[in-house]
Formats: C-alpha cells, sequence, structure tokens
C-alpha cells in the first residue's frame, strides 16, 4: 500500500469517527433536551395527549438510536458499520423542526461524500 493511500485511509477513518462523534454528541444533546421537555410538561397528561405521546416516542427512538451508537464504540466499529450507521442517520426523520439538525445532516452527507468507500 503507498503512503498516499495510507495517509488518504488515515484521514478518512479520522473524519468518519469525527462525524460519528458529532451524531453521538448530537443525540445526547437531544435526549438531554427531550427529557427536559418531558419532565415539564404540563399535567395531569391524558393517555389521548396526542404531542406527549409523540415526545415518548421520540425519547424511545432516540434510545435506540444511541443503543446502536454504543454498540458501534464497544465494539471498535469497523468502517464499513460506521458509513452505514452515518447514512441512515442522515436518511432518517429529524428529532426536531431544528435548523441546526438540518444543517448538521446536509454537512454530514456532504461529509460522507468526500470519504472514499
Amino acid at each position: 500500500m503507498s503512503s498516499v493511500t495510507e495517509a488518504n485511509n488515515t484521514r478518512d477513518s479520522a473524519r468518519l469517527a469525527s462525524m460519528w462523534n458529532e451524531i453521538n454528541l448530537h443525540l445526547e444533546e437531544r435526549r438531554r433536551a427531550l427529557a427536559a421537555e418531558i419532565r415539564n410538561y404540563p399535567t395531569p397528561i391524558p393517555r389521548c395527549d396526542a404531542q406527549f405521546n409523540h415526545l415518548y416516542e421520540q425519547q424511545s427512538r432516540l434510545a435506540r438510536e444511541l443503543d446502536r451508537v454504543g454498540a458501534l464504540a464497544g465494539k471498535n466499529a469497523k468502517r464499513k458499520d460506521r458509513i452505514e450507521f452515518i447514512e441512515r442517520f442522515i436518511a432518517s426523520a429529524p428529532y426536531a423542526d431544528d435548523p441546526a439538525e438540518r444543517q448538521l445532516r446536509s454537512r454530514l452527507e456532504a461529509d460522507l461524500s468526500a470519504v472514499g468507500k
């Protein structure tokens, strides 16, 4: 393997790790914000409260996604696994109608396209 190829692989691996970390930080921040929103939700909460139920579903979805992040971290994820995780995050429904999240997804998509697959 040439030194140029090795340097490209190292750079791409670092970029993938950075993107994965950025997603992890975003999900953790969203989890904290969602937990606060649920905690401060006005009571009593009827079972048919669609907004609260949506928040609760989002919390469950975030927990599943964070479990995937943890699983990748725990097994020293392969390049292919990180790429698939990042692609899945980009393609998934947003967690909030938030310009910062849209910008994150857009930037991740551009960064991922620059990584050699």
